[in-house]
């Protein structure tokens, strides 16, 4: 019995040894997945750490993503080992093949130590999938693929109108008419025959016909509009007609234009400024000829609303306040303005 034991002993040596016998099987030890100059932990990313690991890996990406990360670990690589990576566009986004080669870059590595990759976009990454091949000195190891996606428009909605007005919308040839608007969400706002305005104001016009405005307001989703119409009546050429047909601040002084649009000569009058609805001064007006402008402030009042708030403040300005003037409409002396 022991005489066998050790015939088969050593026979188990030889055939361990020579695996060559018949009936002998060679017995092999698997290939380390991370044996000397290979690569591992493949991986694609939006950026990487200074030392070349991915810091936001990802198998998607978006068109306007700047720059894309191939990464991977190099262990135990020889000194001088090349590493290259050649980056592919192999569908768009139909599904259509391109397989076009884009780049090729390389670097060199010993040791053990993490290498990457980048490639960036020229404008906008084409949306579909892509490949990038990993070559160790020149011979294919592995590959990654990564997909790109089209940038999704945002889901904003026209510009919105919150208001549009004119005060009066009925005057008399040649009066002050004062436009207001508020307008959210909008890039550009223009009104007919103004031009482009802010997003939120007043304009004064003075209109000789009946006439509309029109006020659009556009951004990437599209245009809203929204109109006003002033009817405009002749005067009566027997009687004066006063109207205010503008109003500024200049320092601390408040200041208006009247006007005599009327067919006689206006007499002497008096102008009054309405704040937030009560009377705060006056101004003496002397005689206005036909068709006369003139220009003047409100020497008794000193304007103290700073430049600088972030109200509107609503105000009226009126000629003939004391009603010393026949005119052929008394109603339309006032202009009513957000200042």
């Amino acid at each position: 019995m022991k005489r066998f034991l050790a015939a088969a002993s050593l026979l188990l040596i030889v055939c361990v040894s020579l695996s060559l016998w018949p009936g002998c099987v060679r017995l092999q030890t698997p290939p380390s997945s991370q044996g000397p100059g290979s690569l591992s932990e493949v991986t694609t990313a939006s950026s990487v750490s200074p030392d070349g690991q991915p810091l936001s890996a990802a198998s998607v990406f978006v068109a306007s993503t700047p720059t894309i990360y191939v990464t991977a670990k190099v262990t135990n690589a020889p000194e001088n080992t090349s590493i290259t990576a050649r980056w592919f566009y192999v569908k768009d986004d139909t599904g259509k093949a391109v397989n076009q080669q884009l780049s090729e870059d390389s670097a060199t590595a010993k040791g053990t130590k993490y290498v990457s990759f980048s490639r960036q976009s020229t404008g906008a990454w084409g949306s579909g999938e892509y490949s990038v091949s990993l070559l160790m000195n020149d011979k294919e190891v592995t590959n990654v693929q990564f997909t790109v996606q089209p940038v999704q428009k945002a889901n904003v909605p026209a510009p919105t109108i919150s208001y549009f007005k004119a005060v009066p919308e009925a005057i008399s040839s040649g009066q002050a008419v004062t436009l207001s608007w508020s307008v959210t969400g909008a890039n550009t706002v223009q009104i007919s025959t103004i031009g482009n305005v802010a997003t939120a104001g007043n304009v004064i016009v003075t209109p000789v016909n009946s006439v509309e405005y029109q006020l659009t307001a556009t951004n990437g989703a599209g245009s809203t509009s929204m109109k006003v119409n002033i009817n405009v009546t002749s005067f009566n050429p027997d009687k004066p007609e006063l109207v205010i047909t503008d109003f500024h601040v200049n320092g601390d002084k408040a200041y208006y234009k009247i006007k005599n649009i009327g067919g006689v000569n206006a007499k002497q009058s008096t102008t009054f400024l309405y704040i937030e609805g009560v009377k705060k001064t006056s101004s003496l007006v002397d005689i206005l000829a036909v068709g006369e402008e003139r220009e003047q402030y409100f020497p008794n009042f000193v304007w103290t609303y700073g430049a600088n708030r972030t109200f509107k403040i609503p105000l009226r300005i009126c000629a003939d306040g004391l009603d010393q003037i026949g005119e052929y409409d008394e109603n339309n002396n006032c202009l009513v303005v957000d200042w």
